[in-house]
């Protein structure tokens, strides 16, 4: 009776929520305190209960035992699926829909931009990160920034998701670059339908799109404030860009030329043919920084990855050139206290991660930036120094700035240069900042998407794809751009990630993938800015802590802290502040509030709190589930 009670004040709480009268509480509901029902009940983020383990999330469960796909858009995720079908790997997969997605995103990850990416080879047995920044260009000193400031003209990064992509087929995928492009190309020279974000994405950066002759055009085919759901969009120039490079692809085949031979042609005719001189002419014209050696003399590399360990989950990550390092900084730090007995998302649960996110977000301010130029500390990703931070956490009060830095090589909780308060600038005036920096991401600079593959192999491919081109220039004749990704350097030079010539910047984008007991288990990756590792974090915790699917680990509500400079700001514009999804009760934010928060709502549902893409797999059975966030048009498909 003890049980039905709470169970019935549970349901009536969630239901509550939903503006839904308790008398209309399904009766085939699971027994309360078993299962995962007893830990998702209060937020009523579920549709139907079958029992205790079998609770229907807010979209269809996509399953496949030969390969699943779940990306930013549908067209993007019927690529890769039609990849797989024909007998492609996730590599091939995930190369069809990456370039496919960047053709459907040209607002939030359009062709051409940043694309970390993290992939399983079960060939090789290894995991593996192809370095996905762009280097900034040799013109691109300390001084001309200070001199100059940042500007949608001035922040252009080298591209580096071309390079991603062809490395990626190159190197693990099995079939030529013209098949991989085959379906970006048609949705490019065919059109796509505008949907409902990308139509508020064009309305709310209109001045910036409006900057850009050519942007204009592009994005105000039918007249400027003329756009409708529906619409067709059509880049016949990415067009003539992809048949370009498919014919430099053809030439080297002709040649006698291998597979390998061909796609280094279709890489190379970007980055050292016409292309690459009509972006020197562009950038020139308009007194940008960008030159053709800087594009001609680009290359990436693999890399291995950064990685920690969780309850037995080994978690890879990127390095410095990312915000990969935030994550294995985190989950050291988490280790340290007992989740289950904090209990989920209450606000002892929600206070302790909000506050350790605090802590890796400020060292990684201080240290984290591109590992050629500044190496990280010793000890700064071991799990000693992790202790010693998480003393700083106070259980009763929030912290009401970003707490100092620590120094790891001294194992000191706090270091001796850490500034008292980050509210304001710290030593190079205004021009170091960039104002509303860690607001609103897609305010300014637009925002990402992301993409996972898995097969039935066991290969694991996982990206996050970013940089449009509203408030950025695309260049005449091309139909793509170079992403504003500088803006994410800092002007301060004490800290890692300060701006210099063949650098990369620290980018938010940040993929993750998990493996268990050697074998893969998730890859996982989200748009958001720099709450993107935040969101993957609770969804990570989720699954391995609270024991959820990938659809239920996605649905739960979210919180996401401020309290901290946005990348490429040295200025916390938002101290203390904490957004929770309105799921969360009342009661909880109250709470919060009480230990100091400066607790913001988010909504029920809001597409800031990030949209996760995830692949899973059953290490048991090798069952493979695909999953994405509802909070944007994410798809999935799996067979």
């Amino acid at each position: 009776m003890k049980h039905l009670t709470w169970l019935a004040a549970a349901l009536a709480l969630a239901l509550a929520a939903c503006g839904v009268p308790a008398t209309d509480a399904p009766e085939d509901t699971a027994p309360a305190g078993e299962g995962v029902f007893a830990t998702i009940a209060p937020f009523g983020s579920y549709g139907h209960v079958h029992d205790a383990d079998n609770v229907e999330a807010m979209r269809p469960r996509v399953m496949g035992t030969h390969g699943v796909i779940s990306s930013g858009h549908y067209l993007a995720t019927q690529a890769g699926y039609d990849v797989l079908r024909a007998g492609g790997n996730a590599f091939d997969a995930g190369v069809a829909a990456g370039m496919a997605l960047k053709v459907v995103k040209m607002d939030y990850a359009g062709w051409t931009g940043v694309a970390p990416l993290l992939v399983y080879s079960a060939a090789e047995d290894r995991v593996l990160t192809r370095v996905g920044a762009g280097t900034s260009p040799a013109l691109a000193t300390l001084d001309y920034f200070l001199e100059h400031g940042k500007s949608p003209i001035n922040n252009a990064l080298i591209p580096a998701d071309v390079d991603v992509w062809l490395a990626a087929l190159d190197r693990f995928g099995t079939i030529s670059f013209s098949e991989a492009a085959a379906p970006a190309l048609r949705i490019a020279e065919e059109g796509y339908h505008l949907y409902k974000m990308q139509k508020r994405m064009i309305e709310d950066h209109r001045d910036g799109i409006l900057a850009f002759p050519y942007n204009r055009d592009f994005w105000f085919p039918n007249g400027v404030g003329e756009q409708r759901l529906g619409d067709l969009m059509v880049n016949a120039d990415l067009g003539r860009l992809i048949r370009y490079l498919m014919d430099a692809e053809r030439q080297a085949l002709a040649a006698g030329g291998s597979r390998s031979d061909g796609i280094r042609a279709a890489r190379d005719a970007f980055y050292k043919g016409e292309p690459a001189r009509a972006v020197d002419r562009f950038f020139r014209e308009q007194e940008g920084i960008v030159r053709y050696e800087d594009l001609a003399n680009y290359e990436s590399r693999w890399e291995e990855p950064l990685g920690t360990s969780f309850h037995g989950y080994d978690v890879h990550a990127a390095a410095g050139w990312s915000q990969g390092p935030r994550i294995v900084l985190m989950l050291n730090m988490l280790e340290n206290y007992d989740l289950h007995a904090l209990g989920y998302n209450t606000p002892a649960y929600i206070h302790v991660v909000s506050q350790v996110i605090n802590l890796a977000i400020a060292d990684a301010h201080k240290y984290v930036a591109d590992p050629d130029f500044a190496p990280p500390p010793e000890n700064l990703y071991t799990k000693e120094y992790a202790r010693e931070r998480v003393g700083l956490i106070d259980e009763a009060r929030a912290f009401q700035d970003m707490p100092p830095w620590g120094d790891p090589e001294r194992m000191a909780a706090v270091a001796d240069d850490a500034p008292a308060s980050f509210v304001e600038p710290v030593s190079t005036g205004a021009a170091a900042s960039r104002p509303g920096s860690n607001d609103d991401p897609a305010a300014n600079y637009g925002d990402t998407s992301s993409l996972n593959v898995m097969d039935g192999d066991g290969n694991v491919f996982s990206l996050t794809e970013s940089d449009g081109h509203t408030s950025t220039p695309m260049i005449p004749g091309w139909g793509f751009g170079l992403g504003g990704r500088m803006y994410q350097f800092n002007l301060d030079p004490g800290l890692a990630n300060v701006m210099a010539p063949g650098k990369r910047p620290r980018n938010t984008n940040s993929p993750l993938l998990v493996m268990k007991d050697g074998q893969p288990f998730m890859g996982l990756s989200t748009p958001g800015g720099d709450q993107q590792l935040q969101s993957l974090l609770q969804v990570f915790l989720n699954v391995v802590v609270w024991g959820m699917s990938p659809e239920q680990a996605l649905d739960q509500p979210r919180f996401g802290s401020y309290n901290f400079p946005g990348t490429g700001s040295e200025v916390n514009n938002n101290p203390a502040v904490i957004n929770i999804e309105e799921r969360i009760p009342a009661a909880t934010a109250d709470a919060l509030r009480a230990m100091g928060h400066d607790v913001r709502p988010w909504g029920r549902w809001n597409w800031r709190a990030c949209a996760p893409t995830v692949t899973w797999r059953d290490p048991e059975t090798g069952l493979m589930i695909a999953a994405g966030d509802v909070r944007r048009e994410t798809a999935s498909l799996g067979f």
